[in-house]
């Protein structure tokens, strides 16, 4: 008898230990994902990673009939120009057109090709929602809840579809503008705020749910921090920081801002301090340490509401914004627009003629100059100057000498960089240690 209760015992304990034994290896195995999870989101929101990592442009996908050969190919020219262009990112615009829904589904074709081209292309795609059906406008003053919820839906089909695929999530575009379903220019509503960052909150657990290895960008937010101070605000208020992995806007400057609204503006309008004093002392910890984007920004070359700029200005203030942003650093730096074909008429884009042959403009040609000669290079430091107006960037890539990026807001002059005599000019320029 005693020797049955011995070897009932032992048999208990061996299943309690085994037991046990597997539990450990199931919280390890969920420790380990979990652990792998945080840090393929911390490399995507990774400030100090190189520039060439960083900077993307964005490919709209409809100028021409769905499904017909000629928006195809414009779709393809583009990603594939993106690629030759040395940009690490393509924002791609999911338009929940009426012609693009049958019974509540939206015929995915042109975007999975979108993002199988560049996927090829090793080019992270960005994803970014909004609509186009008229009847929206008056739904939602009836019954918000029945429009928001039928785009949800959309939307968590989108994510569950392109799941572990390297896309980066972004938030419905510029809701604090009349892209919310044509219900404020400005966005200034406790209301509209209210009901766009329920979505945003959606959004980011069915992230979290189905593609945790990837990255919500909160926000989306139409205007710098000055120019949309009020909308940006009240969105902070109902928590925008405390859910988003990041906050997006789109900090177009107009050309009353002073120097013809010169990207060094952002530097002071569309930093992390005017953000953080836009709220109360209990968010502001969150506000200064969450990562903050840009996934639109440009300069058009035809009268626009923001203003008008020749094309070389538009190729120097561009080029140069992308270095102003890593200056404030930012992971994510997405200009508007690649080509431009099918982005209205505001001429935004880096390269002009239609697809597939693409002729770069001199933002084009420029940027691509600049960032083929800074691949694998991170920003170090601004190197002080006399004037305040003239930028020297240190640049550096381990076991390479250092490259600087230099430009001045002012007329041309000599200075010296890196022990060598250097004319300056408001074009940026690269210039090698030696």
């Amino acid at each position: 008898m005693r020797k049955k209760v011995i070897f009932s015992l032992v048999s208990v304990l061996a299943v309690l230990l085994a037991i046990g034994g597997y539990l450990l290896y199931v919280h390890e195995k969920e420790t380990r994902v979990k652990l792998s999870e945080e840090k393929s989101r911390a490399e995507i929101l990774n400030y100090k990673k190189p520039l060439t990592d960083k900077v993307g442009s964005f490919v709209w996908l409809y100028a021409y009939q769905k499904g017909s050969k000629k928006n195809r190919e414009y779709i393809q020219s583009q990603v594939q120009l993106a690629k030759k262009s040395d940009l690490k990112y393509v924002v791609l615009p999911v338009v929940f057109y009426k012609n693009y829904i049958k019974y509540g589904k939206f015929d995915f074709d042109e975007l999975d090709m979108a993002i199988r081209i560049a996927r090829k292309e090793h080019l992270k795609p960005i994803l970014v929602f909004s609509s186009d059906n008229s009847d929206d406008t008056q739904e939602y003053k009836k019954n918000h809840n029945v429009v928001v919820n039928k785009y949800g839906r959309l939307i968590k089909k989108t994510i569950v579809r392109y799941k572990n695929q390297g896309v980066v999530w972004q938030m419905w575009n510029e809701p604090n503008s009349l892209f919310w379903f044509n219900q404020s220019e400005d966005g200034n509503s406790v209301a509209l705020t209210k009901a766009w960052n329920e979505l945003g909150r959606k959004m980011k657990h069915w992230v979290r749910q189905f593609d945790p290895r990837s990255v919500f960008l909160g926000g989306a937010i139409a205007g710098n921090y000055e120019d949309s101070k009020k909308a940006i605000t009240l969105a902070l208020s109902d928590g925008l920081a405390s859910y988003s992995d990041a906050i997006a806007n789109h900090p177009y400057l107009s050309s009353d801002k002073p120097d013809n609204g010169a990207p060094e503006n952002l530097l002071s309008l569309n930093s992390r301090k005017l953000l953080a004093s836009l709220e109360n002392s209990e968010s502001k910890k969150q506000i200064n340490q969450i990562p903050l984007v840009t996934t639109e920004f440009g300069y058009s070359m035809q009268k626009t509401h923001q203003g008008v700029w020749s094309e070389g200005d538009q190729a120097n203030y561009l080029a140069r914004s992308i270095f102003v942003l890593d200056m404030l650093h930012q992971p994510i730096i997405s200009t508007y627009c690649l080509v431009d074909e099918g982005n209205g008429d505001g001429q935004w884009g880096m390269y002009s003629g239609q697809a597939p042959r693409y002729v770069a403009k001199q933002s084009g040609q420029l940027i691509v100059q600049l960032l083929s000669n800074l691949n694998g290079f991170t920003l170090n430091t601004r190197i002080k100057q006399e004037s305040s107006r003239d930028y020297v960037l240190e640049y550096t890539k381990k076991s390479t000498e250092n490259r600087y990026v230099c430009w001045t807001m002012g007329s041309n002059h000599v200075i010296q960089v890196a022990g060598q005599n250097v004319e300056l000019s408001q074009t940026p320029q690269i210039v090698y240690a030696k």
